[in-house]
């Protein structure tokens, strides 16, 4: 029951290494036996509009497998090869811990057994020395076909083959850095999809750094003759590093989603981090917060 296991759950085979004068071996155990908890599967989905396909990493939680008939809420998630594995995460070692996360705040009475999606991004460049990644989640480079994807094929095709509740009601999307800023405009091009939004370090400068009265995003916004109904957002930025700038692009989000009629901890919230930082251990130790707010009632009236 103490063995060591990947993040699909199942045992590691031994390991060998030979070690050399002043060497250090560092192995990240992704979770044990004992505690781990649901399954999680891998499968590939073909997209017509973005003319190729897209890896996904499902996590069903433990009651799925329990019996047939139960319909499960959905949390889709971009940045897959971070949300689950610490041995496939940008920074190695660590990961969003999203399963984790999820069997807790249901053990809380937080939230229900939920399905989380997670969605790997292409790796490598394209020919503008672009990441591929990059290329998904910008809304300057393919980001706007990506949450076309997202919002429309992906959604379907989780619909189809999973037992969900097929409702807007039943679906957070979430993301960091420019999978939070895909996710706030997918949320906002594509109303009635998804009612929960969760975006961590929004990256709102996008990959040309505008400064914010530049910022496209929150340009248009401005522009929308009105915000979706029935959506609840979380925004956060922490006070170190890249997200030291991020301040002054979330008082103007603040300013412009209160004239346009909505209000604080009732239709959206903002929070600033105390020595949060722009990397995965700080979006895993927001995580939960995130879900706290998106799952709570209004406070507001």
């Amino acid at each position: 029951e103490t063995e060591a296991v990947d993040a699909f759950g199942d045992v590691l085979p031994n390991f060998r290494h030979e070690a050399w004068f002043n060497h250090t071996i560092r192995h990240v155990v992704a979770d044990w036996k004992d505690r781990f908890r649901g399954r999680l599967t891998a499968e590939r989905v073909h997209s017509r509009i973005l003319a190729g396909g897209r890896e996904l990493l499902i996590w069903l939680p433990p009651g799925y497998g329990a019996e047939g008939k139960t319909r499960f809420p959905v949390l889709y998630m971009h940045d897959g090869d971070n949300a689950f594995d610490p041995m496939t995460s940008a920074i190695s070692g660590v990961d969003w811990a999203a399963d984790e996360w999820m069997v807790r705040l249901w053990e809380e009475k937080i939230i229900p057994e939920t399905i989380v999606v997670a969605i790997r991004h292409p790796e490598g460049f394209s020919e503008e020395n672009e990441t591929l990644r990059d290329g998904d989640l910008s809304p300057q480079l393919g980001g706007a076909s990506y949450a076309n994807f997202v919002a429309t094929e992906l959604v379907r095709h989780i619909d189809t083959h999973y037992r969900t509740l097929a409702t807007p009601e039943a679906r957070t999307l979430a993301g960091a850095d420019l999978g939070a800023l895909n996710s706030f405009y997918t949320a906002i091009h594509y109303p009635g999809v998804f009612s929960k939004v969760m975006c961590l370090s929004t990256s709102f400068e996008d990959v040309t750094h505008s400064p914010p009265k530049h910022a496209l995003l929150l340009q248009a916004l401005e522009a929308e003759p009105a915000l979706p109904k029935d959506v609840r957002m979380y925004f956060d930025y922490g006070t170190h590093g890249v997200d030291e700038c991020y301040e002054v692009y979330h008082r103007d989000l603040g300013g412009i989603l209160r004239e346009k009629g909505w209000k604080d901890d009732r239709e959206f919230a903002i929070r600033k981090i105390a020595d949060g930082t722009h990397d995965e251990l700080s979006w895993r130790m927001r995580f939960g917060e995130a879900i706290r707010f998106l799952n709570a009632k209004n406070k507001t009236k």
